[in-house]
């Protein structure tokens, strides 16, 4: 009998290769994605493929939405696009926002309790009003926006960036704000009765020494929709 003669083996892939062929597959599908009408119906009512637990969600485009008072409540919105948004009144409560962008949108009075927000970026948004309460805030950005009037009570708000923001009579009562910045922020009128501070920036913030008891009246209704 002849021998069988053994097929040359084949060459191993560059693990160099196959992560770019990996990445170059991940960039395809969300700029599809992205090209695809975005809704704001609740995860169950979606048509999802359930593909493990542990898989991140393909990033929500919500980009110069308009909707006042929407239901986002107790949905997974990871790294989800809000930018320039105009939500006003918006429900979050309960929804995991880590990574969400939130840069220059109209937030007034929306209620984030109990919500889910490390490392979401709200630079130069509109919170007047707005309710974080028990809120995780690790790593948050909050610099340059409006945060007149917010509550943070009970709030977790550990290495929180608070820079240049108008904190004036926000709420921080036994808020945790240990290494937050404040550093050039507005903090006339803000109260922060049993928060700890001790190791947050206040460095060249204003209206230091002036935190005292809320004295504000509560917004109009006029107020909360401007």
């Amino acid at each position: 009998m002849s021998e069988r003669e053994n097929p040359s083996p084949q060459p191993v892939p560059d693990i160099t290769d196959l992560e770019d062929d990996r990445a170059l597959l991940l960039n395809t599908h969300r700029t599809w994605k992205r090209t695809q009408p975005s809704g704001i119906t609740p995860r169950s009512q979606r048509g999802d493929n359930q593909i493990g637990a542990s898989t991140l969600p393909t990033p929500q485009d919500f980009f110069q939405v308009d909707r006042r008072e929407a239901d986002f409540r107790h949905q997974d919105l990871r790294n989800a696009n809000f930018q320039e948004a105009y939500l006003p009144g918006a429900d979050f409560e309960g929804a995991d926002l880590r990574g969400a962008n939130f840069h220059g949108a109209n937030l007034r009075s929306a209620r984030f309790h109990r919500s889910q927000l490390a490392w979401a970026d709200f630079s130069q948004a509109d919170l007047i009003w707005a309710d974080f309460q028990q809120a995780e805030l690790t790593g948050t950005c909050l610099q340059h926006t409006t945060l007149r009037g917010a509550t943070f009570v009970r709030a977790q708000a550990h290495e929180t960036d608070f820079s240049s923001a108008d904190c004036s009579w926000a709420d921080f009562h036994e808020a945790d704000l240990s290494e937050a910045n404040f550093q050039g922020a507005n903090i006339n009128g803000a109260t922060f009765l049993n928060a700890k501070v001790s190791t947050a920036n206040l460095e060249e913030s204003h209206g230091l020494g002036q935190t005292n008891a809320r004295q504000d009246p509560s917004p109009s209704n006029d107020d909360l929709f401007l």
